[in-house]
């Protein structure tokens, strides 16, 4: 190799380098705020070597066994909700991708059309209440963001950048399309289902407006509305006066640090399985018209 050669890999090693130093200190930082005194950060800011520990803020946030009952709830919407996005926004790509189903063209257009307008949030309330009667009830976190257009042509156009001599040789040997689609077709497209798997998982993850919205039941709060709730309290308390108790303060700052921790383990845990599929899937089914 060139000096030139060298001197270029090293430069793209140091880029490199600093970069995920700039992507992985503040969640670093953000660890060790977490567990610091609210007392320290208050008076001294953010630090990576604090002056006391403590676990107060994670105390506060597992105070209650109703957190645990919101964590098993968003476990449950992420696992069912992904599970059947996948399955709907599969099979309605394969239909729109194969030229052989009648009137696929209309139906590609019913799916854009909500990706340009949108008819507001009162007729969307009325028609999920009035009209489905999901209100409290663990479906109004699920229905609602069943299906995404933007995944919808995202899969499509993955399914049309298979070679079509494979579902030709399948229909000659007298495969039929639903055996085509399980079969052969889901097989090859593990690149794509589990990109648009993680954009779905992240979505039912990450949603606390379902539950502002459309439930009342605690029972059925999911975690990122629960640690809302958990933290309007706090900033209630303290804007009130009643920022400490007794001798404790209130852990206002440290208690949001450790609310980012407790809702990215999930995710933090997926993300390195669809991680080598990720790049493959949203390239081949962005670009491939």
């Amino acid at each position: 190799m060139s000096n030139q050669g060298r001197a270029s890999q090293v430069l793209f090693h140091i880029i490199f380098i600093v970069f995920c130093l700039f992507t992985t200190i503040p969640f670093i930082l953000t660890m060790i705020v977490s567990v610091s005194d609210e007392n320290s950060v208050v008076k001294n800011g953010y630090r990576f070597i604090p002056d006391h520990f403590s676990l107060d803020a994670f105390r506060l946030i597992f105070a209650s066994s109703e957190i645990y009952k919101a964590y098993s709830v968003s476990i449950i919407v992420t696992l069912v909700g992904t599970g059947l996005s996948l399955l709907v926004t599969t099979m309605l790509a394969y239909a729109i991708a194969v030229p052989k189903v009648k009137y696929r063209n209309v139906i590609a257009l019913c799916i854009f059309i909500p990706m340009i307008f949108n008819a507001g949030l009162v007729p969307w309330y009325i028609f999920i209440t009035k009209y489905l009667h999901l209100k409290n009830s663990i479906f109004a976190l699920i229905l609602p963001m069943l299906v995404s257009p933007f995944n919808v042509f995202l899969v499509r156009n993955y399914f049309k950048s298979l070679p079509p001599s494979l579902v030709e040789s399948a229909e000659i040997e007298g495969a039929n399309p639903l055996y085509i689609f399980a079969k052969i077709i889901l097989p090859l497209s593990t690149p794509i289902t589990a990109t648009i798997a993680l954009f779905y998982s992240l979505a039912y993850w990450n949603d606390w407006n379902l539950a502002l919205w459309l439930i009342d039941k605690r029972e059925l709060y999911p975690l990122q509305f629960m640690l809302f709730k958990i933290q309007s309290m706090i900033n209630f308390m303290s804007s009130g006066g009643n920022y400490g108790v007794g001798n404790t303060t209130l852990p206002s700052v440290t208690a949001q640090m450790a609310m980012v921790l407790v809702t990215i383990g999930p995710i933090v845990l997926m993300y390195p399985f669809v991680q080598k599929y990720f790049i493959k899937g949203i390239m081949i089914g962005a670009v491939k018209g």
